[in-house]
């Protein structure tokens, strides 16, 4: 079902847009330029907040009791790190399982 609506000013017909969401046709004037560089302005605000999120690379992940976290050494790629209940092991994966390094 469309609706349609026209907006006049006096005997003349004002200038309108038209927008379809689905089967609905939204018409109606076009904003005022002040109204365009305000949603601009506000817009763009909101892109510099997000930016400023996305940016952060990584993701955060709180340890739970009895899961262990693992990460990649910096220094060495190689070498895994486990976290584990507090506690901290440098190693690898050998058939599917972690095998601490003897230190």
């Amino acid at each position: 079902m469309a609706i349609n609506t026209i907006i006049q000013l006096g005997a003349h017909r004002a200038k309108t847009c038209k927008t379809r969401f689905g089967d609905v046709i939204v018409t109606a004037p076009p904003p005022s330029k002040a109204m365009v560089q305000h949603n601009v302005k506000v817009s763009t605000q909101a892109l510099e907040r997000v930016t400023k999120r996305l940016a952060k690379a990584g993701v955060r992940l709180y340890a739970k009791k009895d899961v262990p976290l693992y990460s990649l050494d910096s220094d060495n790629p190689d070498v895994m790190i486990r976290k584990l209940n507090g506690k901290v092991e440098r190693g690898s994966f050998i058939n599917g399982e972690f095998n601490a390094e003897a230190r």
